[in-house]
């Protein structure tokens, strides 16, 4: 396969080897390059080879230099209407790599080097470079947000050297050299930075200035913050000497698990021990797995990180990639340096909490990233060991206790009690006639933290001998009875508290262990089926449940234990409930409206545990059909949340449990599976599932799917720049649609078949369906479908060169958009407002708005898909850089990363 270089001196390579190409076939090879397959005239080859004045031969010449060109790249020099095109298509090229996937490792050298060539590859090389320079900050800005300041340090003084005067550079180099502890250095390299803008006649900006002066005066605003931890709920007692034995270990391993049984408090240790150690740590991430049901624990920890699934790239993978510092995307793979970006050495302490569950499956993941992440450790906790070489145990036991016979108040398992006693009674602790039945006390729970709380909140209700007489009756009655032992105390502590409760506290408790997180009151009565206002408030009052933010919970080992107890039809009442609850909730799409919206996802993403549980269980145990349903149901939340991978593996499992759903129901899935492939970038299985669900609708003459089908497959069609089938699907769509008297699938199948036709140039035929969609939408108060035309009509005019209204209509989509909290369209319409300013000769303000709409659109998971719109942006950002000096292009790609997408759609819209 052949492949083309242009990151570095210009080649052609071969499997043997660099291809022989003299000076000018190398030239006319760099102009065809830098037009990316697009024809070129022969007179702009003409005068892009000979830039200071063609000869008279040089026509003649011109087919000299292509003959040649052809002996090394054959029948891919192809003729073209007027000129000559290049055939890029199956053919490696290292600068379409590096866009596509900002590796720095690509570069050779400075882009298109020693090539004499006209404007249209100075251009690109331009261009390149530029990309190269973000790629390079955004490499540096996170390897600092991940503490790998000395590797970020030895990358960045290199890129400075070979651009001194640039400020961004430097400013991201003298933090680096600070938090490496080299200060010196850092305002070395400043006063290089200095000289360096000095000899041009310039001076530093304020920014940089500032950043010195800081460092000068070692301003502790410059040192990276401390790692986030969860706030504590109370105070942390006792523990001393475990605390400082673990962080001991930790010190000495890798893998530090710590065991022991429910309530024994291996959680709330653990975060003691990463508060403790934070600022040893460049990082700290907690993993919380207790809500973990299925799919890859990978998952969870991308999550709790903040990493984001990557579309065709496996979630452990990513996670790797950001933990090790082997950034992916746009991360650099230049040489590296012992310090370099593949040695990184940040320290990352992340804990994997409460595992036992998914041991097996934390082992491996344990394993993996210990294998890959050189500056991590792992804190796990867990009932049992993960059973890894390296691993070292750390068994948790109660807290201390006295000596029997001994009323000792300094006992941490004392503290412990009086401590929470004195929450409970409003500040009054416990009184001297109280400590020796305390003693006892949390002797016979084996000083159990949760226990002990337990035994606390109860003194609320009851005097403390009548909670000790009790327990006494409960140990008893349990002890030796769980075949494993470390559950024996925690089960005896808990199964008192359960005995403490009626009949219908009783039951509410048990029906609640359905629930993977929190919940409402209306996602309570569901399971309960009659108003449980009153038993609720009595187990919150108890400590069995807990009310935080507005929402019920029940802690996880409150939960595991109604969950055990959650058996048989009672157990299936729980999940049809649950059932009900959330296909009554989903039925109906999301709301339109803004605030609505917002909240209607906020609501989902607080559920979201439970909700796939309960499509588990229906998958499972109960009816397929059902569990389909509410996937279906999920998708919307599952785009905008940039969860696409999940949905679709959801919607993959309920579509293949659920065989014989009805055609409708099935219909509707496989066109929301449809929109996830299609919007996570895998246009192929997009087509796949949207022309089943066609089939699916069309074999039981669903009249209403069929419309909706062709819509969808329109779309992705029109994606794939296939647009003589997107063209039949939409005309078919706007036929049915008519026949049908549908007027908001008329008005939705003439927006997208307009925007097929735009794809094609055949603006005259695309313009009237746009309006007709327009005016549909406004008749149906379809305000969302209005910002879509509206936004379509906008480019229409644009091409037309009727700025006026362009600028107009989508000034009149974005506030639409705006108003509905859709951040999708919003970044549509500020690229549209982008070109128009480019169009206007704002290149600079253009340029603003089209960074921060790239930055976002990544952030979202939204890659724009419609053809001639990410043409028409990619040619208003080349021209825009074109018009534009190195340094103030770096200027503009600063200010836009110091902008957010709020202040810029406010200041649009004024």
């Amino acid at each position: 396969m052949l492949r083309f270089e242009v990151l570095g001196p210009v080649r052609v390579c071969a499997d043997s080897g660099e291809l022989t190409l003299p000076p000018k076939p190398r030239a006319l090879l760099a102009v065809l390059l830098a037009a990316r397959g697009r024809p070129v005239t022969v007179e702009r080859l003409l005068g892009e080879l000979w830039p200071d004045g063609a000869p008279s031969t040089a026509s003649a010449t011109l087919q000299m230099h292509v003959s040649a060109l052809r002996k090394v790249a054959g029948d891919r020099v192809r003729t073209a209407p007027g000129g000559y095109q290049l055939d890029l298509d199956g053919a490696g090229f290292d600068a379409a790599e590096f866009e596509d996937g900002g590796d720095l490792g690509l570069w050779r050298g400075d882009a298109y080097d020693g090539v004499a060539a006209g404007p249209s590859v100075a251009a690109d090389a331009a261009r390149l470079t530029e990309k190269r320079l973000a790629a390079r900050l955004r490499w540096a800005e996170q390897a600092l947000d991940q503490g790998r300041h000395a590797a970020a340090a030895t990358e960045l003084a290199g890129w400075a050297a070979e651009q001194p005067t640039d400020e961004s550079l430097a400013r991201l180099l003298l933090l680096a050299l600070y938090r490496s502890g080299r200060a010196g250095e850092a305002l070395g390299a400043f006063g290089r930075t200095v000289k360096a803008l000095q000899d041009l006649g310039a001076r530093p900006g304020s920014e940089l200035e500032a950043l010195a002066a800081a460092v000068r005066r070692q301003d502790p605003t410059l040192d990276r913050p401390a790692p986030g931890l969860p706030a504590q709920r109370n105070r942390f007692i006792g523990r001393r000497a475990e605390l400082d034995r673990l962080l001991g270990l930790l010190g000495e391993t890798r893998l530090l698990t710590v065991v022991g049984p429910g309530g024994a408090g291996k959680t709330r240790i653990s975060l003691e021990v990463a508060r403790e150690i934070a600022g040893e740590y460049d990082t700290v991430h907690i993993v919380e797995l207790a809500e973990h049901r299925d799919g890859p624990l990978a998952l969870r920890v991308a999550a709790a990180a903040g990493i984001r699934e990557e579309p065709g790239i496996p979630v452990l993978d990513t996670v790797i990639a950001q933990l090790s510092g082997r950034m992916m995307g746009p991360a650099p793979q230049e040489p590296e340096t012992a310090d370099g970006p593949g040695n990184p050495t940040g320290r990352v302490l992340m804990v994997l909490d409460n595992c036992e569950h998914v041991r097996a499956e934390a082992a491996d993941l344990a394993h993996a990233l210990l294998a890959a992440c050189p500056g991590l450790r792992l804190v796990a906790t867990s009932r049992e060991q993960l059973g890894l070489p390296g691993e070292v145990i750390f068994t948790l036991g109660g807290l201390a206790i006295p000596s029997p016979g001994v009323a000792d108040p300094r006992a941490d398992a004392v503290r412990l009690l009086a401590d929470r006693v004195a929450a409970a009674r409003g500040g009054t602790g416990l009184s001297s006639a109280e400590l020796e039945v305390a003693a006892e006390l949390v002797r016979r729970l084996d000083g159990l933290p949760l226990a002990i709380e337990l035994a606390a909140a109860r003194l609320r209700a009851l005097p403390l001998a009548e909670i000790m007489s009790r327990l006494d009756r409960r140990l008893d009655l349990l002890k030796g009875t769980s075949p494993v032992a470390r559950h024996q105390t925690m089960r005896a502590a808990i199964d008192w508290g359960y005995d403490l409760l009626d009949l219908p506290q009783q039951e509410l408790l048990r029906l609640l262990g359905a629930f993977a997180g929190g919940f409402d009151l209306a996602a309570a009565e569901a399971v309960y089926g009659d108003d449980p206002l009153d038993p609720l408030t009595q187990l919150v009052d108890r400590s069995m449940v807990e009310w935080r933010d507005g929402r019920y919970r029940l802690i996880e080992t409150i939960r595991a234990y109604a969950r055990e107890r959650l058996a048989g039809e009672e157990r299936v009442r729980a999940y049809r409930g649950l059932v009900g609850l959330w296909e009554s909730r989903l039925a109906a799409p999301p709301p339109s409206d803004g605030p609505q919206h917002t909240a209607w996802l906020s609501g989902i993403a607080a559920d979201h545990d439970t909700i796939v549980a309960t499509i588990d269980w229906s998958l499972r145990d109960g009816d397929p059909e059902r569990g389909l349903t509410i996937a279906s149901g999920m998708w919307w939340y599952w785009w905008i949340a940039g969860r696409m991978l999940e949905g679709r593996e959801w919607l993959g499992r309920a579509l293949d449990a659920a065989p014989s759903a009805a055609p409708a129901l099935r219909g509707r899935a496989l066109r929301a599976a449809a929109a996830l492939a299609r919007n996570s970038g895998d246009l192929a299985q997009a087509r796949t599932l949207g022309e089943q669900c066609l089939a699916t609708f069309r074999a039981v003459d669903d009249r209403t799917g069929v419309l909706a089908a062709l819509n969808n497959l329109l779309i992705t069609a029109q994606a794939q720049e296939d647009y003589p089938a997107s063209l039949e699907f939409g005309r078919e769509a706007i036929r049915a649609a008519e026949e049908a008297g549908d007027k908001r699938m008329t008005a939705a199948a003439s927006n997208n078949t307009a925007g097929t036709l735009r794809c094609m140039g055949r603006l005259d035929e695309a313009e009237p369906l746009f309006t007709r969609a327009l005016d549909g939408f406004r008749e149906l108060g379809d305000r969302r479908g209005e910002a879509a035309a509206l936004s379509n009509l906008s480019t229409t005019d644009r091409r037309r060169g009727r700025h006026a209204p362009a600028r107009e209509a989508m000034l009149a989509a974005l506030r639409i958009y705006t108003d509905l909290g859709i951040t999708e369209g919003q970044l549509d319409a500020v690229e549209g407002l982008a070109q128009l300013d480019i169009a206007a000769g704002d290149a600079a303000g253009g340029l603003r708005l089209l960074a921060l709409a790239e930055r976002e659109r990544a952030a979202l998971g939204a890659p724009s898909f419609t053809p001639d719109e990410i043409a028409d942006k990619e040619s208003a950002e080349a021209t825009a850089r074109a018009g534009l000096g190195t340094a103030e292009r770096a200027a503009i790609y600063r200010e836009a990363d110091a902008l957010t997408l709020s202040d810029v759609v406010n200041a649009l819209l004024k």
